[in-house]
């Protein structure tokens, strides 16, 4: 009987461990705009385009793979540019990120990608 009870525990576990990941928010869901696409492919071009293309971005996104994305608007935001890091505006950072990710193949939603809400919930994905 006393393994019984163990099994059902871990079954339990087991199958409700799935049900989270496959509940689990991924940047293939559509979570930011085309608006701020259409936002960030200027400060992309002007500010980030120099030293990163688009490769780089498929190459980092690999690295990143199932972490949250606010993660990576994070590392971002603190470490680039690189001459100034931190100097562009949070939205102007998330609307970089929304270029990259639909750069990458990542589809458009109605939800704009915000880094106060739910960012650290969406998970990022290999392209």
């Amino acid at each position: 009987m006393r393994n019984s009870l163990k099994f059902a525990v871990f079954a339990v576990c087991l199958f409700g461990a799935q049900w989270s990941l496959a509940q689990q928010k991924t940047v293939k869901d559509g979570v930011f705009t085309q608006a701020q696409v259409d936002a960030g492919k200027p400060v992309y071009e002007s500010v980030c385009r120099t030293c990163h293309d688009q490769r780089f971005y498929r190459d980092s996104l690999r690295s990143w793979n199932n972490q949250p994305l606010l993660w990576f608007w994070e590392s971002i935001l603190g470490t680039m540019p690189a001459d100034n890091p931190g100097s562009l505006m949070y939205e102007e950072y998330t609307d970089v990120v929304a270029y990259i990710l639909a750069e990458q193949g990542f589809p458009t939603g109605e939800t704009p990608l915000d880094p106060d809400n739910g960012m650290d919930e969406i998970h990022i994905v290999q392209p």
